[in-house]
């Protein structure tokens, strides 16, 4: 899912320079998405082959689309714990998605090439999420870029609170632009940028669930198949994975 790629490429810069996380703190964040993608992918299996995989592709994917949607509320604040539902609730739309994402990919071809069919379906997801994280990122720094010179709009500051925003275009780090100022002003300044950072993540995040529900509703255009058979040309591929 090219949401997700773009999603995980910025959260990072939401927990460490919106949140203020360090980095073991950021990355334990993912604690939850992970284990959950552990845990239950054999049960998920199990939903495959009772439900066949047009059910699961709309409803994992709409679950993911409302992790994605909350992920954007907490962006600013600093609990932890805040980040951790959103991350659970993605990994359980995650795990709900990706078992039917591959059968019905492995299912579209003869059985001969079901192994041709799976490297396909890897790259065209590898690539997806670059194209996915190029393209929100232009729109996340575009976003970014204007956001700060409206809140520098928003009420008198010192030339050197300009200096420090002004420097702070083009890129998502906050430190090399904070290292010029101090006292009152660096305070200031960090509060512009943060805000104006949080608010470019916060859309990326609100485009990652709009593409979420984008592949709900394809998913709710495939055609019925009996389950049975899904559940056994997912066995046909182990450890086939969809992106």
């Amino acid at each position: 899912m090219p949401a997700l790629g773009g999603a995980f490429f910025f959260l990072p810069f939401a927990l460490i320079q919106v949140a203020g996380f360090s980095a073991a703190l950021a990355g334990a964040s993912f604690l939850p998405f992970t284990l959950i993608m552990g845990a239950l992918s054999r049960w998920s299996g199990g939903v495959l082959d009772r439900f066949g995989a047009r059910w699961p592709l709309v409803i994992g994917p709409a679950v993911a689309a409302l992790g994605f949607a909350l992920l954007a509320l907490p962006v600013g604040g600093d609990s932890y714990w805040a980040f951790l539902g959103p991350i659970a609730i993605l990994g359980l739309g995650m795990v709900v998605s990706v078992a039917p994402l591959t059968t019905t990919v492995i299912n579209a071809v003869p059985t001969h090439q079901t192994g041709v069919a799976s490297g396909i379906n890897n790259a065209v997801a590898s690539v997806a999420n670059l194209f996915a994280i190029a393209v929100l990122g232009a729109v996340a720094l575009g976003v970014y870029n204007q956001a700060l010179d409206s809140r520098l709009k928003e009420g008198p500051v010192s030339s050197a609170v300009v200096r420090a925003v002004q420097s702070a275009h083009g890129q998502f780090v906050a430190a090399p632009a904070l290292a010029t100022v101090q006292g009152n002003d660096r305070l200031i300044a960090e509060k512009i940028i943060k805000e104006s950072l949080a608010s470019s993540i916060r859309l990326v995040m609100l485009v990652a669930a709009a593409l979420a529900l984008a592949g709900a509703a394809s998913g709710a255009l495939l055609p019925g198949e009996p389950a049975g058979r899904l559940a056994a040309d997912a066995e046909r591929v182990p450890g086939a994975a969809a992106g």
